[in-house]
């Protein structure tokens, strides 16, 4: 796990004991607590794991998707291996010194003075009352946004107790308008890099394939093929002439309904027959 380190001292003329100590085994040199808020100097490396992009020159890396005006915020961490779980492997350093609201110790001003909506994330998420972290993206990008509106420049948060996961979550960093107060610096290359690259190619090709999201379709019953009626098989002359009755196949509970006028010519061929038999037999009968 990672989070925060403890050489914070040199960075501040502050009292000693007005500071909180950051530990953790991989974090952020120089950074430092004080009054629910994290202080980062410029000059600190953070990483990002990216999945839209290759190259750390890219003039996009720290912008918004459509690349015309600066990204409202983007996340970071101390912690390398975490960011490579989601894309390539970027290195960035601040150029600017960062005061972050403690999203571990949320100040109960800052707390009182949310609307409802992001108190209930602050609690749910962030654990104002039982101090464990839990993840749900949709709630967290709805924090970012609301401590970027409130002109923060983002938000940290130290390794925290989860709730509902089996490990601690680790150290991250939201940092608003980040192309403002970070450079790219490299890509780390690493040898998983091309199977990545693979796996990310194959799901945006997938997302491609399947376009927007459409309306699912009504179930369409399969035709009853018992119910087609395919004529009079008695009826040599119609046979010659093609099948007798004129089918609308108009889905009914997967039956088929016989159009009216199919019936009224049905009726009339049989009346027609029906004649002519009796005239037969009529001069048959005369013959004799």
């Amino acid at each position: 796990m990672s989070g925060f380190d403890e050489n914070s001292m040199e960075t501040t003329e502050e009292p000693v004991t007005q500071l909180k100590e950051i530990t953790g085994p991989s974090g952020i040199k120089g950074a430092y607590k004080q009054d629910n808020m994290y202080f980062i100097p410029a000059g600190t490396t953070l990483y990002r794991g990216d999945s839209n992009f290759t190259n750390k020159d890219d003039p996009c890396l720290l912008k918004d998707k459509k690349c015309d005006k600066g990204a409202s915020f983007k996340f970071f961490t101390p912690d390398e291996n975490y960011a490579y779980k989601y894309g390539l492997l970027f290195e960035f350093k601040t150029t600017t010194d960062l005061s972050l609201v403690a999203m571990d110790d949320i100040s109960k001003d800052f707390f009182i003075n949310a609307p409802e909506e992001i108190q209930d994330i602050l609690e749910d998420n962030y654990g104002y009352s039982s101090h464990k972290r839990n993840s749900v993206e949709e709630k967290d990008y709805k924090l970012s946004e609301y401590i970027c509106d409130e002109k923060y420049q983002g938000y940290a948060a130290n390794t925290m107790k989860s709730e509902g996961f089996d490990d601690d979550l680790n150290a991250e960093v939201i940092i608003c308008n980040p192309e403002n107060h970070l450079i790219p610096i490299r890509r780390i290359n690493r040898n998983e890099d091309q199977s990545k690259l693979e796996k990310l190619n194959m799901r945006k090709t997938e997302r491609d394939r399947a376009g927007p999201r459409k309306k699912p379709r009504r179930d369409v019953k399969p035709i009853n093929m018992g119910a087609l009626s395919f004529g009079d098989d008695e009826d040599e002359d119609d046979e010659k002439e093609g099948p007798s009755v004129s089918r609308s196949l108009a889905f009914d509970g997967g039956k088929t309904k016989k159009s009216k006028k199919s019936k009224k010519k049905q009726s009339k061929k049989k009346k027609t027959k029906t004649q002519k038999k009796r005239k037969s037999k009529k001069s048959k009968t005369n013959k004799k």
